[in-house]
């Protein structure tokens, strides 16, 4: 299967969520498996780090701008979420050797694509939608672009600077008609 084939399989939502897996792992899952083992050196930490990023590409895959970038992408998605199993078990960088990857598909299939597991799957996506601009993951502790109520500040200023044309037109305004009688009123002889 090419990586634009793969592309539109994990893009697709008539392609069920086993299937996208299965085709996923058997492109890139021994190729996967590997970096996640030489970065943790545990097969089971492997084994887990690797079902998280099969969740992880399908629910963010739309971050691939073009199908040559996929096998890069889930590399660094793999290494990112390792990096992140190992910031969250206090863990160092291991020195392993690459492991045999016979029982990876069975058992990170049967993890990933369990009915049972639809909150763990929404929680892998959310946890790890953090990408920069290129659309690559953001390994833990990389700097983040400014979220939240900064990056409205731009939209506040603009807005502001209406809101003090339209009072200002306003004062102006007031002043000019405050000189003028207003039409349909007697105006007193003193004023004439």
């Amino acid at each position: 299967m090419t990586d634009r084939d793969l592309l539109l399989t994990l893009c697709s939502s008539r392609v069920p969520a086993h299937e996208a897996y299965a085709e996923l792992l058997d492109t890139y899952g021994d190729e996967l498996y590997r970096c996640c083992i030489l970065e943790l050196a545990d097969r089971d930490a492997a084994h887990v780090v690797l079902r998280d990023v099969l969740i992880a590409a399908r629910a963010h895959v739309d971050k691939v701008r073009d199908p040559d970038d996929l096998g890069g992408w889930l590399r660094a998605m793999a290494e990112a979420e390792c990096a992140r199993h190992r910031a969250v078990a206090g863990e160092t960088l291991p020195s392993g050797l690459p492991e045999c990857t016979g029982m990876v598909r069975r058992r990170v299939l049967n993890a990933a694509a369990g009915p049972e597991l639809d909150g763990y799957r929404a929680h892998v996506a959310a946890r790890t939608d953090d990408f920069r601009r290129d659309g690559f993951p953001r390994r833990p502790g990389e700097p983040a672009p400014l979220r939240g109520l900064f990056t409205l500040l731009p939209v506040g200023l603009a807005l502001l600077g209406a809101l003090l044309l339209l009072t200002l037109a306003g004062v102006v305004l007031s002043e000019d008609t405050a000189l003028e009688p207003v039409p349909g009123t007697v105006t007193p002889q003193s004023q004439r």
